[in-house]
């Protein structure tokens, strides 16, 4: 890569991290007890311009650095702490963070790149059969220590590149057809979405023991 275009590709990032540093103060200057609203709007916005930054530094280190794309994001799935089990008939993913809203497309990328990664390494060591029919749960944990509005309409939150992602290696179809899909929004000691599949015969089972039924 020519020296011009690496030095406008870093130019993009600084403008990016002078944007983040922008809306970081100015969620400083914003009482979220007075006004939610505001407070809502910028910490979102500082989320998806820290993405943007990570993805964009993924793009010019796959470009100039002698380092494959693989061997990168098998370094970036482990800071990211993506946990993967099977076990009771269940196969779940835990991802570190909620869902990104679906016009955010970048930041599904920050989730979906290292995810891919990770369950390509799985799966190199581990063989388990394909879910023909099955159902996929999302739940959406949340820190119980932040303000309880945070939470979500699950139809804004970007599944489907996710699912899709989780679908190339343990399903064989998530078209309506073959896959139900259930969400559910619980509490923890932090943010975190868990992903789990399992065959629709398991479901009513898995319900139960989750809700005490």
């Amino acid at each position: 890569m020519e020296r011009e275009n690496i030095l406008r590709q870093i130019g993009n990032i600084d403008t990016e991290i002078i944007k983040l540093a922008d809306t970081l103060q100015r969620i400083e200057m914003t009482n979220f007890l007075t006004t939610p609203s505001e407070y809502d709007k910028l910490t979102v916005e500082a989320s998806i311009q820290s993405e943007k930054i990570a993805c964009k530094f993924r793009h010019l280190i796959c470009a100039t650095v002698n380092i494959s794309k693989p061997e990168l994001m098998k370094k970036i799935s482990e800071v990211h702490e993506i946990e993967i089990d099977c076990g009771d008939g269940i196969f779940s993913v835990v991802l570190p963070s909620l869902l990104p809203k679906k016009r955010k497309s970048m930041s599904a990328e920050f989730l979906t790149d290292p995810l891919f990664y990770a369950l390509e390494r799985y799966f190199t060591v581990t063989d388990i059969e394909r879910y023909r029919e099955c159902v996929v749960c999302f739940t959406h944990i949340y820190s119980e220590y932040m303000p309880k509005r945070r939470v979500r309409d699950y139809d804004n939150l970007e599944t489907k590149q996710v699912l899709d992602v989780i679908a190339a290696y343990i399903m064989t179809d998530d078209s309506g057809q073959f896959c139900d899909v259930y969400h559910s929004t619980e509490y923890g000691t932090k943010d975190c979405t868990v992903v789990s599949v399992m065959s629709k015969k398991r479901f009513k089972d898995w319900v139960a023991v989750r809700y005490n039924l």
